[in-house]
């Protein structure tokens, strides 16, 4: 059965939806307006109602919102003012169906049989998928020492801890871990800590029996209990409240959780992976992170290069990312040239992987022909543009970024070579990339 939220302003709608709904076996949860409708979207749902008109925002643009945070998340958009316009920019927009009101009953259970099992197949297809090509793309040495530390460790532990700037690609390692462990033909239950709303961070990560709070029609597994005999993957834990910590160290010390509103304790067994893109070990100090939470999760610690220390792997991710969005749209893949690449290389990408991506999408989108030069690059290019001025200070930052990537990528990033080639300390090395990323 499926987890329905209905967003929508009229009382009489939710509460005819949701009576009918949770007669069927639906779990359903009701929003009365945008505030609301998108603090509730952030949890876990299977399918979400959206209407269109709302007293406080337009329903389009929560649609936009919901589907930035999840793409496959089926949105159907509900109306009693529609016209084939407003129809038309909903699923042009990503909506999965657009309903007019008064609403049909056997319309809308049809629509979640339908959403339903798309979503099931469209997760077969992602975990395939993942299988398949959901490898760390990489050759550079940090990047080839990552893989063997997975590989070796994965198998062994239970308790994994990964730290990297944004874009690094940490959902990816924990895919990795979780493939490569003591469990991996169980679930993997990726869980965004940042996006949890206060109020359902419980109910989401331990689940709750019906009755607990209002709303609470029947029992529902958390996402502990659904990563049972597989793995959890807490994406951006330094995020969660000090209140929510201590409910997760319990869980880490006895593998043991209770359903909000429920004494009995379930025992469960997964692996639970940890990442985080802050330093811990400062927020342990600043009373914001539980420092025995960080021992229990600590166990296995993987840290993932930002991409200016593998600027070696561009080339290799640059394609890769050329040659799906060629797939994906059925054409021809674009290539870059020497010195496209050679510019890639030069830069900083403070975004890492993510940006890369980014960045190669507007060359799939916007460059003509199918070899991508110097020209190409330097228009989609931040910063580099004919044209464009930056400081004195910027620029002196800019060239002694290049000037060090280039001494890394003579020794293949070999970071100790390359701090030795340039007359410095290792550490030193260290503490000038970290400033000049942060300045």
């Amino acid at each position: 059965m499926a987890r329905i939220l209905v967003i929508d302003d009229e009382e009489n709608i939710r509460r005819t939806l949701k009576s009918a709904l949770d007669r069927r076996g639906h779990e359903t949860v009701t929003a009365s307006d945008y505030q609301q409708g998108r603090e509730f979207s952030r949890a876990d749902f299977d399918l979400i109602f959206l209407d269109v008109l709302l007293p406080d925002g337009n329903g389009l643009d929560l649609l936009r919102e919901i589907l930035a945070r999840d793409r496959h998340c089926p949105v159907v958009m509900i109306s009693g003012h529609a016209d084939v316009d407003m129809a038309v920019e909903a699923i042009h927009a990503g909506a999965y169906d657009f309903i007019e009101k008064p609403l049909s009953l056997d319309r809308i259970l049809i629509t979640i049989d339908n959403a339903t099992r798309t979503s099931r197949l469209l997760s077969e297809k992602n975990r395939l998928s993942s299988l398949l090509y959901g490898d760390f793309i990489g050759e550079s040495p940090p990047v080839k020492k990552l893989k063997e530390d997975i590989a070796r460790s994965a198998p062994k532990a239970s308790r994994f801890l990964i730290l990297g700037e944004n874009g690094t690609g940490k959902e990816l390692v924990a895919h990795m871990i979780h493939s490569l462990g003591r469990v991996p033909d169980g679930p993997f239950i990726a869980v965004n800590c940042a996006a949890l709303p206060s109020e359902l961070v419980e109910s989401e990560l331990f689940g709750h029996v019906k009755g607990a709070f209002t709303g609470a029609g029947k029992d529902r597994k958390g996402r502990f209990q659904k990563a049972d005999g597989g793995s959890i993957f807490l994406d951006e834990i330094s995020e969660m409240s000090l209140t929510a910590q201590a409910k997760v160290l319990r869980a880490v010390e006895t593998m043991e959780i209770a359903a909000v509103g429920s004494d009995k304790m379930t025992q469960i067994d997964c692996n639970i992976i940890a990442a985080s893109n802050k330093d811990l070990n400062k927020l342990v100090g600043d009373g914001k992170f539980r420092e025995d939470l960080l021992y229990r999760l600590n166990v296995v610690q993987f840290g993932i290069p930002p991409l200016r220390e593998r600027i070696d792997d561009i080339p290799l991710l640059a394609a890769y990312f050329l040659e799906k969005f060629a797939n994906e749209s059925g054409t021809t893949a674009k290539k870059l040239n020497e010195k496209a690449v050679g510019l890639l290389q030069g830069y900083t990408f403070p975004g890492n992987i993510r940006e890369l991506k980014n960045l190669m999408e507007r060359v799939h989108i916007y460059c003509e022909g199918l070899e991508i030069g110097l020209d190409d690059m330097e228009s989609i290019l931040p910063a580099v543009g004919a044209g464009q001025t930056v400081s004195l200070r910027e620029a002196v930052n800019q060239f002694e970024i290049k000037f060090i990537n280039t001494a890394i990528r003579r020794n293949k990033g070999n970071i100790t070579e390359a701090a030795r080639e340039l007359g410095i300390e290792r550490s030193h090395l260290y503490k000038k990339l970290k400033r000049l990323k942060d300045n």
